[in-house]
């Protein structure tokens, strides 16, 4: 369900590939593009009616940010993150997420903090309530308003990728109730380190919070991915 008016009323400075860009992100992210499925240039060009250069820029963006990989004799696909893909990628993104903690736990405004309690006590409403979608971009809002309160611009570059990355692996490899509900208080944890000005205490507790998630893989069946959202890209 890529939402084409995203792509509409465009603000001055803005590039089309950017929207696109955006578009197909949140598509991949809300598994509506899914893990293997064709980026076929021409077809998200008529689809999003645009023409193709933007289109495959915005691809590029996609393989660059690792949402997508160049598969031979098929061309660009959405990635698929495997369980040893996802404990590298936790490997690298637990030092960086504790170093995004610590830096936002100094430099983070009152406005920053708020916005992560109003974004955690969201997430704590949608956990039982299937909504995957809304869970899926809670988390990632949570992880997002920390990543730019740490104004470090090479780390929220890197980590950003990284998260992107780490949050394909949700319609894969997660099964149950059980990671929200743990995502949720570990969430918590690393706010009230932050609330207290407690720099080491939030590094902490988000170098925890990955190390649980690589945990809760391991010990998470993996079986088929789920059925995907009905697609409904205008065409």
């Amino acid at each position: 369900m890529i939402e084409v008016d995203e792509l509409r009323a465009l603000e001055p400075g803005d590039l089309l590939a950017d929207r696109a860009y955006r578009c197909l992100t949140r598509a991949i992210l809300r598994n509506q593009l899914v893990a293997g499925a064709a980026l076929s240039v021409p077809d998200l060009a008529r689809r999003l009616n645009i023409s193709r250069s933007p289109v495959r820029e915005a691809v590029q963006r996609l393989i660059y940010d690792g949402l997508a990989e160049n598969v031979p004799h098929r061309g660009a696909v959405v990635s698929d993150i495997q369980p040893n893909d996802f404990r590298d990628l936790m490997m690298v993104r637990e030092p960086l997420e504790g170093l995004a903690a610590r830096l936002a736990t100094r430099r983070a405004s009152q406005n920053d903090l708020e916005a992560l309690r109003e974004v955690l006590d969201d997430h704590a409403r949608v956990v039982d309530s299937g909504d995957e979608v809304a869970n899926v971009e809670l988390d990632t809002r949570f992880h997002a308003i920390i990543r730019d309160a740490a104004g470090n611009e090479d780390l929220s570059e890197i980590l950003g990728r990284i998260q992107a990355r780490a949050h394909l692996s949700r319609y894969s490899l997660w099964r149950g109730t059980r990671n929200p509900h743990s995502a949720v208080a570990e969430h918590r944890a690393i706010l009230v380190s932050m609330s207290a000005r407690d720099a080491d205490g939030a590094e902490l507790a988000a170098r925890r919070h990955i190390t649980n998630l690589m945990g809760r893989i391991d010990a998470t069946p993996h079986t088929a991915a789920d059925p995907p959202v009905p697609d409904a890209v205008p065409q």
